[in-house]
């Protein structure tokens, strides 16, 4: 035989291969897919929860920001409203001892 010859194989070999393919091939077994569902499962009970912590954590640390940020505002406010009143008190004292003079 020569290299350059073809090599025909005929439809009944072509059907052979073809059914011995089928025949390996088992597929997914029922055991598979239960323990596949069952392994997402439990990835699914342990990592949920920590989502939903870590969710919590965040918001309620964002609301503690912007409380916070409202402190330091009232915190500044109060401080002018306590200079408005000393200066308030200083006018009302000097208009008293201008008074008794």
């Amino acid at each position: 035989m020569d290299n350059n010859e073809k090599t025909e194989v005929s439809l009944e070999e072509k059907q052979l291969l073809l059914d011995e393919v089928d025949s390996n091939d088992v597929g997914i077994e029922l055991i598979h897919i239960i323990f596949a569902y069952g392994f997402l499962l439990v990835c699914i009970i342990f990592i949920a929860p920590k989502i939903y912590i870590a969710n919590n954590i965040y918001y309620v640390s964002k609301e503690i920001q912007d409380l916070r940020s409202i402190k330091e505002a009232l915190k500044s406010q109060n401080s002018d409203l306590q200079q408005k009143l000393e200066s308030v008190k200083f006018n009302f004292l000097t208009l008293e001892i201008e008074e008794i003079k």
